[in-house]
């Protein structure tokens, strides 16, 4: 299997292609797969932050609601990273590696494939921070040693979550817009 790139006028679109329909087949489904999976909890976590929103002068409502929006990121991006890699896996991928290495690997390899290269590297050099500041709250709400792990919410930093969200979010859909498989012809429909 190899990628190729097709030329539509001024824009460069480059395709992976595989060997067989089947192998093209299986491709269709992964993506299919993510991006069902990614639209269900997008939709999800969007209600998630509205209903946070509307509970922002309850303070107790507000902290579980802050809190569960932090975890539920994580869980979006996880989900992402694992079907883009069923997709098109980077070397020695393991879905047990550390989160922050899976992630870049991943879309390096997704982006690397498709001729994304300059959308990731824009991602990866201008949000990393504010998304490694918040996997760190993650982490610490996730395994708390301590009560200031369990974090109280804030308006600035409820904002920091949004922002973080809408980074990834722009940035997934940018990644996946032109983003196309096919099969290398002559196709042998015996296989």
């Amino acid at each position: 299997m190899g990628a190729t790139n097709k030329n539509k006028g001024d824009m460069e679109e480059k395709t992976k292609s595989y060997d067989s329909i089947k192998e093209m087949f299986e491709a269709g489904q992964a993506m299919q797969r993510f991006q069902t999976i990614h639209n269900v909890i997008r939709v999800d976590y969007l209600e998630l932050l509205n209903i946070a929103e509307a509970n922002i002068e309850v303070q107790e409502s507000f902290n579980a609601l802050y809190r569960a929006c932090i975890r539920s990121l994580f869980s979006l991006m996880e989900a992402d990273i694992y079907n883009l890699n069923v997709l098109d896996s980077y070397d020695d991928f393991d879905d047990y590696d550390k989160f922050i290495n899976k992630l870049k690997k991943t879309y390096k390899q997704i982006a690397a494939t498709w001729g994304k290269e300059t959308i990731q590297q824009k991602y990866f050099s201008s949000k990393m921070k504010d998304l490694l500041t918040l996997k760190k709250l993650r982490d610490q709400l996730v395994h708390p040693k301590e009560i200031s792990h369990i974090h109280v919410a804030t308006t600035e930093s409820f904002n920091m979550v949004k922002k973080v969200f809408k980074d990834y979010d722009d940035f997934v859909n940018e990644m996946m817009t032109n983003f196309f498989i096919s099969v290398k012809i002559p196709v042998n429909w015996n296989r």
